[in-house]
């Protein structure tokens, strides 16, 4: 049987700057890879994937929504592998204030657009930035995975 597992990323940006978080060394989840904001959207969240975003910047970052400008879901990516299929879901919007707090699963780091994909990303992750700076589109795109290869197929909705 498969399993899934819903969870939510943001990338938000002050200025030509994006925010990523490095993942600690002792992170069971991909240590020292970078990563935007989020995590697993809760049960009563499945339905709402911006409820999600919202409350995972909030809690690794310390950013309320009145600090959010133009949070937008650009991009749902599904990716399979051996275990599971993983329904990423993907949010793009500047903040006013680029002040945050350090969490413990990683280490916050505002990176330069020029320099943003220099850095270690999951496939999916790197798939979404390199497609988002090459294109800016208004609409949501679905992309798909199989098991972390390095290509994606995007479908407008």
């Amino acid at each position: 049987m498969v399993k899934f597992r819903n969870i939510v990323t943001a990338f938000l940006t002050h200025k030509n700057d994006i925010l990523l978080m490095k993942r600690g060394s002792g992170n069971p989840i991909a240590p020292g890879y970078w990563y935007g904001v989020g995590g697993h959207m809760e049960p009563e969240e499945i339905n709402d994937p911006y409820k999600a975003i919202c409350r995972e910047i909030n809690e690794e970052t310390n950013i309320d929504t009145d600090n959010i400008e133009d949070l937008k879901l650009k991009y749902i990516v599904y990716n399979r592998n051996e275990e599971e299929v993983v329904i990423n879901h993907f949010f793009f919007g500047g903040v006013k204030s680029p002040e945050i707090i350090e969490n413990d699963e990683g280490t916050l780091h505002w990176v330069s657009r020029n320099e943003i994909l220099d850095k270690t990303f999951h496939p999916a992750i790197k798939k979404v930035l390199e497609h988002s700076i090459k294109n800016n589109r208004e609409d949501i795109l679905i992309g798909v995975m199989e098991c972390d290869e390095p290509y994606i197929w995007w479908y407008p909705i």
